[in-house]
């Protein structure tokens, strides 16, 4: 319930956010004089296909295809979330150039859309968390679009094959434990408590494994402060601060 709650008050914050006038939204639309000074460049990610910023006069601009790093603002579970909720990100140290240039302040958000979401599916297909971000909250209130997605192995939030592994080992151990003493009080009527033993175990630790292996999968599962790499889809222009 805290999580719904939680969920819907970042979802007012952010249509609040969207319906104040945007000084930074119209400087895009009538720049100044954005005439091209200087190439900066972004610290290096190993998901990177490039790490430049054209620096002007009156704005700063992020070149597509650069990658940012963003944070979980909050503890997050796919099984209380749908398509069309937002998510909120962290950029507690802001965005700045090797060089020095402050691009994006200390104390920003990242607003992301959940355009996709498939539950956990039988045969240990975990859950599936699709994710488009459309807006930067900076500290002052004031927002900007911004059209980027997750990247690196999957462009998708999913738990990995460990956490699938952990899921199986535990359903084995806890119906094999069942399959074991079963076996054991078997193995007692017939007077062989130690073949009763060895029967049960295999028998059990067997239907642990199948019953783990074709149950339904995970759902996905992140902590605050957990990193996430993102990748810019189209330039981001910032006025400069």
């Amino acid at each position: 319930m805290f999580k719904k709650i939680l969920s819907a008050l970042v979802l007012i914050a952010f249509i609040i956010a969207l319906n104040t006038p945007s000084t930074l939204a119209q400087d895009f639309e009538n720049p100044p004089c954005d005439n091209e000074v200087t190439v900066e460049h972004l610290k290096d990610n190993k998901y990177s296909k490039i790490n430049l910023v054209k620096v002007t006069n009156f704005s700063n601009i992020v070149q597509k295809e650069n990658v940012i790093e963003v944070t979980f603002s909050q503890n997050f579970n796919s099984k209380y979330y749908k398509e069309g909720d937002f998510v909120q990100f962290d950029l507690l140290e802001g965005l700045s150039t090797i060089e020095g240039t402050c691009i994006i302040p200390k104390g920003s958000s990242l607003i992301a859309k959940i355009v996709k979401i498939q539950k956990p599916r039988w045969f240990s297909r975990n859950a599936i968390v699709c994710i488009n971000f459309t807006h930067i909250l900076f500290p002052d209130g004031k927002n900007l679009p911004i059209v980027a997605k997750i990247t690196g192995k999957k462009d998708y939030l999913q738990l990995g094959a460990g956490d699938t592994a952990k899921k199986i080992v535990a359903y084995t151990l806890s119906i094999g434990g069942f399959g074991t003493g079963l076996g054991a009080a078997i193995g007692v009527a017939g007077g062989n408590v130690i073949t009763g033993v060895i029967i049960g175990g295999s028998v059990g630790g067997g239907v642990g494994l199948l019953s783990g292996i074709v149950s339904p999968g995970l759902h996905y599962k992140a902590k605050k402060g957990q990193k996430l790499p993102i990748e810019l889809e189209e330039n981001l222009k910032v006025p400069k601060l």
